[in-house]
């Protein structure tokens, strides 16, 4: 349950981050209701794995939850570019999650 609960967080941490985006000043109420409350909801759900999880792999696990999920909605939502190295990096994130889960 404390996997889901890390997944879960980090998809709000996304939303969250997507949200902050379309901050326009003071002018949008929308996107900053969006960003606390779904950085609230990441924090709670965060702390939730963090009972069974050892803090570094959950910490690792979300912000390259984060990570990954922002730069896949601003390659294909924002219609960002990522260079080979850019890629090559996120892949070792990947990796270095992928490990994580399995070692824990």
């Amino acid at each position: 349950m404390s996997w889901a609960f890390l997944i879960l967080s980090g998809i709000e941490e996304v939303i969250a981050t997507i949200a902050m985006k379309y901050i326009d000043g003071k002018k949008k109420k929308w996107p900053i209701i969006v960003m606390v409350v779904g950085f609230f909801f990441s924090f709670y759900c965060l702390s939730k794995a963090m009972i069974e999880l050892p803090a570094g792999v959950a910490y690792a696990v979300w912000t390259a939850i984060g990570t990954i999920g922002i730069t896949l909605v601003s390659l294909f939502w924002f219609k960002e570019k990522l260079n080979k190295l850019q890629v090559f990096s996120l892949l070792f994130i990947v990796l270095g999650v992928t490990g994580l889960r399995f070692t824990a």
